[in-house]
């Protein structure tokens, strides 16, 4: 999210009364999200302008998708980040419709675990992953 969107809206602003949040207070505010990992800044480096907040942490989202593909056999299956968030086979489970940013985050918990692999193709969108 862009913070300088944001901070116009509800419940950052609130018209009927003309107060605000000041957008460095929205900073610090997101800085604590990012502490306890439920958020990362998302701009170029360093830059505190855009964000992506967690609805769940990556790593619960990582044992979702772990154990979903344990349930179906799909372990030791190469399997495209499309397939995991859009695909027929995911249809019901709650990552499905999962944004990419966060799906990529979520997989590279569980690659850092050692319980998956990820490999990219010719460009970054072209991404795919074997879940140990």
């Amino acid at each position: 999210m862009s913070l300088a969107e944001v901070i116009t809206e509800p419940p950052f602003s609130n018209r009927q009364i003309h107060r605000s949040l000041r957008i460095d207070t929205l900073r610090e505010i997101v800085d604590e999200l990012v502490k306890q990992g439920h958020a990362v800044w998302s701009g170029p480096k360093g830059a505190k302008d855009t964000c992506l907040i967690y609805w769940r942490k990556p790593d619960v989202w990582a044992s979702m998708i772990q154990q979903w593909a344990s349930d179906h056999g799909l372990c030791n299956t190469v399997l495209t980040l499309y397939e995991l968030a859009n695909g027929d086979d995911t249809v019901g489970q709650e990552f499905h419709g999962l944004d990419p940013a966060t799906l990529r985050r979520s997989l590279e918990v569980l690659q850092t675990q050692g319980k998956a692999q990820l490999f990219v193709g010719t460009s970054e969108d072209d991404v795919g992953v074997k879940i140990f």
